[in-house]
C-alpha cells in the first residue's frame, strides 16, 4: 500500500546511500544528499511540512509560504477527489489569516499593505467573511474585535496546526508510490509470516493465539492461509442490491435515494485479511482500538479488562485486570495515547496507565444523572465529553460535562431537557473538540460549542430512531444513521438542509436473522463506525460487519460471521474490530480499490 511505502522512506533512503557507497558513486551520493537537504516533501513527515509552512507565515515570509503552498497543491492536493477542494481552500485561507495576525502582532502593518496590494482584489472577490480582513491594517486593536479575536489566540493556532497535520496524514496514503518503496513492506511481510508460522507451531495452546477460522457457508469464496487469517479474494457480499435479491426483497434496497452523485467513481473498501481472537471466556461488552490501532482494550461480562495487541509479534505485554466495578463506557486519550478512561456505574472515571497498569479513580458524575449514554475523547487534548441521563431508558433529561483528565476537574457542564421522551442519544466531537453534536432518537440534532455549551444549530431530521452521528471530513455537515440503516447528511451552514439520503442494505444479514427467528435487524450507536476519511461506514446489524460506501450506499464487503451477536465495533487506521457475545473479537484489515 502507499501508506506502507511512505512509512519506509527513511529505510529506502538508507538503502540508496549504502548502494551508492558500495558502487563508489561518490558524486551521485553527494548530489543525493544535497537533494535530501532541499527535500520539500520532508520525508513525507506531515509535522515537518506543516511546521515549516506555518513558520513561514508567522515570520512574514509571504513569497515563501505562498510558493510552498503552491508546491503542496501541485504535489499532493491536485490528485485528490474534488470533494476535498473546499477543504484545501479553507486551509489556504487560514494560513493567510495566520500571516495577517502575525503581522499585526509584530507591528508590521506595512507588510499587510504590500500583501493586499497584490492579492487583496482576489480575496475581495471571495466576499463573505473576507471583507473585514481587507481593512485589518487600519483597525486599532483587532485582537479586541469579535470578528478577529479568536484568530489571535494560541488555541486557534494549535487547532490549525493539528487539523492541517491530520489532513496531510490522510492524503499521503492516496499517493501512487514507486515499487522500490514497497520493498521494505514486502520484506517485513515475509519475515513476519515466517515468525507467525513459528509462533503458531509453538503456541497452539496459548490463550491469545489466532484460532483457525471455522468453516462457513462462504468458504468457496475465501482462501485461508492456515495461520488463522483470511484473504478476501472475493467478497461474500458485493453490493446491497444483490443481498436484497438473495433475501427475496426488492432490488433497490441499498441503492441511494436522492443521494448527490459525483462525476468520478467512489472508491471501494475491501477486506484484505481477517483474524479471529479468543481473549475472553464470556461475552464482550466493550472493545476499543487505541489511537494508532496497535492495541485493543476489551471488557467482558465477568468484569475482566484486557489490554492486548492483535499482532503476536508485538513487544507490548498483555495486561489483564479483574475489576471490582462495572464499566459502562471507555475511551482512549488521543493525546496521551497510553491512557485509557473507564466510566463505572457509580459515576467515576478511572484512568488506566497502560505503561504501569495503575488505575486512578475520579468522581465526575452528578448523583441526579447516574446513567452514562456516551463518552467521547478530544483529538487534541486530554478532555472528555460525557453525556449522562437521569433514567436508564430515557434521554429526555441529560447532563453534559467536559472533563479535563490532566487537571482532574470538570471544565463545564450543562443540563439539556426536552419535552418529548427519547430513548437514546448519540454524540460526536469535531477535530479540536470545540464542537459537539448530539443526535436524539426522536430525530433532533443539536450542535453545541463545548467551551460555553451554547447551542450553535438545531436540525429536525424527521428521522425516527437516530442512533449514531458523525462530522463530515470538512466538518461543514454531519452524517446521521437510524436504527433501520437510513443514512442522511445535513449541512451545518445552509439552513440545515439535507444534502443526501440513502438506505444501507443491512437486510443483507436477513437470511441468518430469519433462520434465528428475528423479525427485523436494528442498529445502535455501539455497532456503527465511520472510517477516518468518512468515505465508508461499517455497521453490524447482527453477527457480522457490513461495509458500505457513504456516497453511493453500495455494500463493498462483509466480514465473516461470529457465532453469536456482535455487541460493539470500532475502526482505527485501516482496520475494524467486532466484539461478540461469544467471547471472540474479529479484526479485519482493509484496502481501497
Amino acid at each position: 500500500s502507499a501508506k506502507a511505502g511512505i512509512e519506509s522512506v527513511q529505510f529506502i533512503d538508507d538503502l540508496i546511500r549504502e548502494y551508492l557507497l558500495f558502487r563508489g558513486f561518490k558524486s551521485t551520493l553527494m548530489a543525493f544528499e544535497d537533494d535530501l537537504e532541499k527535500d520539500q516533501d520532508k520525508g513525507f513527515s506531515a509535522e515537518k511540512i506543516v511546521d515549516e509552512l506555518l513558520e513561514m507565515a508567522k515570520e512574514l515570509r509571504v513569497d515563501d509560504f505562498l510558493e510552498y503552498w503552491k508546491y503542496l497543491s501541485f504535489r499532493f492536493f491536485s490528485h485528490l477527489s474534488t470533494k476535498y477542494h473546499r477543504t484545501t481552500k479553507m486551509f489556504e485561507s487560514r494560513i493567510i489569516r495566520l500571516f495577517l495576525v502575525s503581522a499585526i502582532k509584530a507591528g508590521e502593518r506595512t507588510q499587510i499593505r504590500k500583501f493586499m496590494d497584490t492579492h487583496g482584489q482576489v480575496l475581495g472577490k471571495q466576499g463573505g467573511d473576507w471583507i473585514p480582513w481587507l481593512g485589518i491594517e487600519y483597525v486599532e486593536n483587532p485582537a479586541g474585535r469579535p470578528e478577529f479575536q479568536n484568530f489571535f489566540s494560541d488555541h486557534w493556532y494549535t487547532s490549525l496546526r493539528t487539523a492541517l497535520i491530520d489532513f496531510m496524514q490522510t492524503i499521503f496514503p492516496a499517493m501512487a508510490v514507486p515499487r522500490i518503496m514497497l520493498f521494505d513492506k514486502e520484506r517485513r511481510k515475509i519475515d513476519a509470516l515466517q515468525r507467525r508460522l513459528k509462533l503458531f507451531e509453538e503456541q497452539m495452546g496459548d490463550e491469545t493465539r489466532i484460532k483457525a477460522l471455522e468453516t462457513t457457508e462462504y468458504e468457496p469464496n475465501l482462501v485461508e492461509n492456515h495461520i488463522g487469517s483470511v484473504d478476501a479474494v472475493k467478497s461474500p457480499v458485493i453490493k446491497a442490491a444483490d443481498a436484497a435479491a438473495v433475501a427475496g426483497e426488492p432490488a433497490d434496497i441499498g441503492q441511494d435515494v436522492g443521494v448527490i452523485q459525483t462525476d468520478e467513481p467512489s472508491s471501494m473498501l475491501k477486506i484484505s485479511r481477517e483474524d479471529i481472537f479468543l481473549e475472553h471466556n464470556s461475552g464482550i461488552s466493550l472493545a476499543k482500538f487505541s489511537v494508532a490501532g496497535d492495541l485493543i482494550a476489551s471488557y467482558d461480562d465477568e468484569s475482566i479488562l484486557k489490554i492486548w495487541s492483535p499482532d503476536p509479534l508485538s513487544s507490548m505485554p498483555k495486561m489483564k485486570n479483574e475489576l471490582d466495578f462495572a464499566v459502562s463506557a471507555m475511551a482512549w486519550d488521543r493525546k496521551h495515547v497510553h491512557l485509557l478512561y473507564l466510566y463505572d456505574d457509580d459515576g467515576y472515571i478511572h484512568t488506566l496507565n497502560t505503561n504501569t497498569n495503575l488505575l486512578n479513580p475520579h468522581l465526575v458524575a452528578e448523583k441526579r444523572y447516574p446513567w452514562i449514554q456516551t463518552m467521547r475523547a478530544s483529538s487534541v487534548s486530554s478532555t472528555l465529553l460525557t453525556v449522562c441521563s437521569s433514567k436508564p431508558e430515557s434521554t429526555s433529561d441529560l447532563s453534559l460535562r467536559i472533563w479535563d483528565a490532566g487537571a482532574n476537574k470538570v471544565l463545564a457542564s450543562k443540563r439539556l431537557a426536552t419535552k418529548v421522551d427519547t430513548h437514546g442519544v448519540g454524540a460526536a466531537l469535531n477535530h479540536n473538540g470545540n464542537l459537539a453534536v448530539l443526535a436524539y432518537s426522536t430525530g433532533f440534532v443539536k450542535l453545541l460549542d463545548t467551551r460555553s455549551f451554547e447551542t450553535v444549530a438545531r436540525i429536525d431530521t424527521k428521522q425516527q430512531d437516530l442512533c449514531a452521528i458523525e462530522f463530515s471530513m470538512s466538518e461543514d455537515s454531519v452524517m446521521a444513521v437510524t436504527e433501520e440503516g437510513r443514512l442522511t447528511q445535513w449541512s451545518l451552514r445552509k439552513d440545515s438542509q439535507m444534502l443526501a439520503e440513502s438506505i444501507l442494505g443491512i437486510s443483507a444479514a436477513a437470511p441468518a436473522a430469519a433462520a434465528a427467528g428475528i423479525a427485523e435487524l436494528r442498529l445502535d450507536g455501539d455497532r456503527v463506525a465511520f472510517t477516518p476519511d468518512r468515505e465508508s461506514i461499517v455497521v453490524a446489524p447482527r453477527d457480522q460487519c457490513l461495509v458500505f460506501n457513504v456516497d453511493s450506499a453500495a455494500m463493498t464487503d462483509a466480514t465473516r460471521r461470529h457465532k453469536d451477536l456482535v455487541s460493539c465495533i470500532d475502526f482505527a487506521a485501516d482496520k475494524s474490530l467486532s466484539a461478540s457475545d461469544d467471547g471472540t473479537i474479529r479484526i479485519a484489515q482493509y484496502r481501497k480499490v
